[in-house]
């Protein structure tokens, strides 16, 4: 995981030294959804308090320290994290898309289908956390394709919408097309 600053110059963006590595999930296997939550919730944490409450860094024009505040503007993943990182059921789920409630079966029809919300996404998020077996959340998922995700503590933060899935599988390699 890594975080970039959007307030830089975009040829200074993502050179690998204004890039903030904020973890590397330990293999040799993939995680699952709910053990990628684990390793967020520090990052979360810490985001919440950089934003609520931010922090001081001095600069050579305000050598007492300048407040500065940070926000999560967009979570950019493949598709499969995505799907980790937003709670969202398997890409490989019966309701495959992140954005609606399109199904398998029907994923060659236009526009037939209902928005996810972020209102709801999060509802769904919550009810998951209460459910107390391994079996009920397997069937809760499966059901509403949606699980718990840390980036429901941001309260900034749209899951829906700013769960993004990246230019190069989105588009170049055809993600879209396969999966939505």
């Amino acid at each position: 995981m890594s975080f970039s600053i959007c307030n830089l110059p975009p040829e200074y963006r993502y050179r690998t030294s204004n890039l903030l590595c904020t973890g590397i999930l330990p293999g040799p296997k993939e995680q699952t959804g709910d053990q990628v939550q684990r390793y967020l919730r520090p990052v979360i944490s810490d985001l919440l308090r950089l934003w609520r409450d931010g922090i001081m860094i001095p600069t050579e024009s305000c050598p007492q320290g300048r407040l500065v505040r940070v926000v999560l503007v967009a979570a950019v993943c493949d598709k499969p994290a995505a799907h980790k990182l937003g709670g969202f059921g398997a890409h490989t789920h019966g309701k495959p898309c992140s954005m609606c409630w399109i199904t398998q079966t029907d994923i060659k029809e236009n526009l037939a289908f209902p928005s996810r919300t972020n209102a709801r996404h999060r509802e769904l998020g919550e009810q998951y956390c209460q459910l107390k077996t391994k079996g009920a959340r397997h069937a809760f998922v499966q059901t509403h394709s949606t699980r718990y995700t840390q980036l429901s503590r941001l309260p900034y933060f749209d899951i829906v919408n700013q769960v993004v899935i990246d230019p190069m599988h989105n588009l170049f390699l055809g993600a879209y097309h396969v999966n939505c």
